[in-house]
């Protein structure tokens, strides 16, 4: 129970607080191990509580009649699923969740999560923050989707994930401009889920990162991509992409 405990308290939801504040919970409470390719729920299940992932990753994906999906959005360690669904009319998921690669996750029930929050302002606190993470997620996702182009799409995807990690670092784009002239991103998953996250084939991402390339404006490793024109990437999400002569 000391390992749930320790656990819990490393999560969002408890950050800051003191183990005595949920240390009867603990006990009811496990870690779950799910593998890759295990669904944790299907479109039309009703959310009977939130998951915490505590390590590995999950994909939201919409399916249609004929099998095909979209991946909605990718969910990594320290994020939730749920938690959007709790005091909502609507208490069934519109999606369906499966794991991206082995992964654990600690599920809170819905009882167990409103006694919580009744009985202390930080947990409160604690989750309207996580709420307002979420909503920001889907403005950047509305943000993307928006884009009218898979060049502008591509670039929108590549600039947010440079922004993610420069925040983990305590940097920015503009400071870090002034003294490094390119930058490179790790895409968190394969080409194949970074596509359909795109909600674009994979062969069409393929080529336009090639198409990208010859125009200088990345350069492919792999995973790894370096933006080498920081200023035409951040211009063509914004106003399109003008052909390079």
């Amino acid at each position: 129970m000391k390992k749930i405990c320790e656990t819990l308290a490393a999560t969002n939801l408890f950050a800051g607080l003191n183990h005595d504040t949920f240390h009867e919970y603990c006990g009811k409470t496990s870690i779950r191990l799910v593998w890759k390719g295990e669904v944790l729920v299907n479109e039309g299940d009703p959310c009977k509580g939130i998951g915490m992932i505590i390590d590995g990753q999950l994909a939201m994906q919409k399916y249609t009649s004929t099998g095909d999906f979209a991946t909605l959005e990718l969910l990594g360690a320290g994020e939730f699923f749920g938690e959007y669904l709790i005091f909502g009319n609507k208490k069934s998921y519109s999606v369906t969740i499966e794991a991206v690669t082995n992964s654990k996750i600690i599920f809170i029930s819905r009882e167990m999560l409103l006694t919580l929050l009744n009985q202390n302002p930080g947990i409160q606190q604690n989750f309207l923050t996580i709420l307002s993470d979420r909503i920001q997620a889907q403005n950047k996702r509305i943000s993307l989707l928006s884009q009218k182009s898979l060049r502008q799409k591509i670039a929108n995807y590549l600039l947010e994930l440079l922004r993610e990690q420069l925040e983990k670092e305590g940097e920015s784009p503009k400071t870090v401009r002034k003294t490094v002239s390119t930058q490179a991103v790790e895409l968190p998953v394969s080409k194949e889920v970074v596509s359909r996250l795109l909600a674009m084939p994979r062969p069409s991402f393929s080529r336009e990162l090639i198409s990208m390339e010859r125009d200088g404006l990345i350069r492919v490793s792999g995973r790894v991509i370096w933006l080498l024109d920081m200023e035409r990437l951040e211009r063509g999400v914004i106003e399109g992409f003008q052909a390079v002569i």
